[in-house]
């Protein structure tokens, strides 16, 4: 896959991977201290640390701009991480300005590439069908018809579960998922009117319905919990799931290393990382903000539910245009990967 490739390109440079694991550490001790320690000397201790993080994501992302970070001698990296410490004093007051920005920034980043996951997920299972030759009519109808019964009964009864058998917020999401329906709809007679015109079938899109429910579903657990159930019952899950799809979108951001800094000319790829992570740490950080006092974040149901509208937009935006879109440019057996396993299987 070709995210793989771009980790590889990423754990080739130390400073790199020694900042991705402060990172996640940062992250697991938010997450140790609101299932654990939940006291705000614990609070104080955690926010120092991403304090003193962050000020120095935000030092290297404008050193990186004018020079790659993977150029510079260590010396000059303690160098830069020094300078960074005074940022610490005004971490607070520049929090209480961006936070909001970057809680956006990262919901919408984090839908993108979730969609994208589904998307090139579906797909690849698709173009693996259909390089084989002598089954691929058989296995692609099946393949269509299988996921697309499974998904309607996935959607049916978790539609009817949160309707009839929760309370508050959640039966209330039952309604997200009537939009996702139509949406898909809408996909379904695209994929279907495309068939019967030209004979050609996205057949990949059932499997990214159920792919797209499951992210969508995930998300809403993620709120109902947090407003409902406390902070840790399924914290850890979600930890691991949002570790998962944020190393996803690392690796998938340095696998276009050279597309994306021809584009942009004069942003480079680790510039753009190191910008992700930042807004990944003000994300998190803002869970902790009960326990630090003068932060001047929204209660947890209002960020929540705002968060949650972000998501969704994004997400059923991505769905419709790109899912469009997709639908009529995909190509099938195209796929990089199967192309490149033929030509290593050529030598």
């Amino acid at each position: 896959m070709s995210f793989i490739n771009g980790l590889k390109i990423f754990f080739k440079r130390p400073i790199y991977v020694i900042i991705l694991v402060f990172f996640i550490l940062s992250w697991f001790l938010i997450l140790f201290g609101r299932t654990f320690i939940p006291i705000p000397g614990y609070a104080l201790f955690v926010f120092f640390f991403i304090a003193v993080l962050a000020g120095f994501n935000f030092v290297l992302i404008i050193v990186s701009i004018f020079k790659p970070i993977r150029e510079l001698k260590y010396y000059l990296i303690i160098a830069i991480f020094l300078i960074s410490l005074p940022i610490v004093l005004l971490f607070k007051s520049i929090l209480n300005l961006f936070y909001l920005f970057c809680l956006i920034a990262n919901q919408v980043l984090t839908a993108f590439f979730a969609f994208k996951l589904c998307m090139d997920s579906s797909t690849k299972v698709d173009d693996f069908l259909y390089d084989h030759k002598k089954s691929r009519i058989f296995t692609r109808l099946l393949e269509f018809l299988f996921f697309g019964f499974a998904g309607l009964m996935i959607f049916l009864f978790t539609w009817n579960f949160l309707r009839r058998f929760t309370p508050g917020i959640a039966k209330s999401s039952a309604n997200i998922f009537r939009i996702i329906f139509w949406v898909d709809v809408i996909l379904i007679i695209i994929v279907v009117t495309r068939w019967v015109v030209i004979k050609k079938l996205a057949a990949y899109i059932t499997l990214f319905f159920i792919l797209t429910f499951f992210y969508i579903l995930y998300i809403i657990i993620d709120i109902v919990s947090e407003v409902l159930l406390g902070s840790s019952s399924f914290a850890w899950y979600i930890f691991i799931f949002d570790l998962a799809l944020f190393i996803y979108i690392i690796g998938s951001i340095f696998d276009k290393v050279e597309y994306l800094e021809g584009k942009l000319k004069y942003i480079k790829v680790e510039t753009i990382s190191f910008f992700v992570i930042l807004m990944k740490l003000v994300a998190q950080f803002v869970k902790l903000f009960p326990a630090i006092p003068g932060f001047g974040a929204p209660d947890l149901l209002t960020q929540q539910l705002f968060l949650l509208l972000i998501v969704l937009i994004t997400f059923i935006g991505c769905i419709l245009f790109f899912g469009i879109h997709s639908i009529i440019v995909h190509k099938e057996g195209k796929n990089k990967d199967t192309e490149e396993i033929k030509e290593l299987n050529k030598e």
